[in-house]
């Protein structure tokens, strides 16, 4: 009887052993575990290169920020800027307000013409002096001078006797310039 349970034993033993593959299914078996480790490996990268592409994308939002901000401090210190430069012309016209003020006072109280005259001439110099100072704003007279159209508005045409065509025969209004900028192109009448 002790046989008997031998043989019954052995069918036991072969159920709880791993079943023998093929070889085909071993091949499988193999390819599949080196497919898992692919998918694992790629799954790591994936989260890797995410993590990548959120910190690019944070950063990228940073620097429009900057940009921005920059963009608008610089746009603040422009008006700024822009507002300094106005006030400095106002702030050196008052004194030249208050001489005008001044010269029709004396006028109305004097009501001598010859006097007026030269408390006018005196503050026309002020302005022109103010302007030269400010920016070295100048009038230009361009009497007799060839019409340039960069720095003449030819207002008409007029036949001039003993002058050439394209001649500036008469100023209307008289041109500025600061340097080499023109400020007002002078206005004029040329000769045809």
């Amino acid at each position: 009887m002790p046989e008997k349970k031998a043989k019954k034993a052995t069918p036991a033993k072969k159920r709880a052993a791993k079943p023998k593959l093929t070889a085909k299914e071993k091949t499988l078996t193999k390819t599949i575990e080196k497919l898992e480790e692919q998918v694992d490996l790629l799954a790591s990268e994936l989260v890797d290169n995410q993590m990548r592409v959120q910190a690019a994308e944070e950063k990228m939002l940073r620097v429009v920020a900057e940009y921005e901000n920059g963009k608008r401090r610089v746009e603040r210190e422009k008006e700024r800027s822009l507002q300094f430069a106005k006030d400095r012309v106002l702030m050196g016209l008052f004194p030249i307000v208050d001489n005008l003020e001044r010269s029709a006072k004396y006028e109305e109280e004097h009501k001598a013409a010859s006097d007026s005259k030269q408390g006018v001439k005196l503050v026309l110099e002020q302005i022109k002096k103010y302007m030269k100072d400010t920016d070295e704003v100048e009038a230009f007279d361009p009497m007799g001078e060839a019409f340039d159209p960069d720095f003449h508005e030819a207002m008409a045409m007029q036949p001039a006797e003993d002058v050439e065509s394209g001649i500036v025969i008469e100023v209307f209004e008289k041109g500025y310039k600061a340097g080499d900028r023109i400020l007002r192109a002078a206005k004029v009448v040329v000769s045809q």
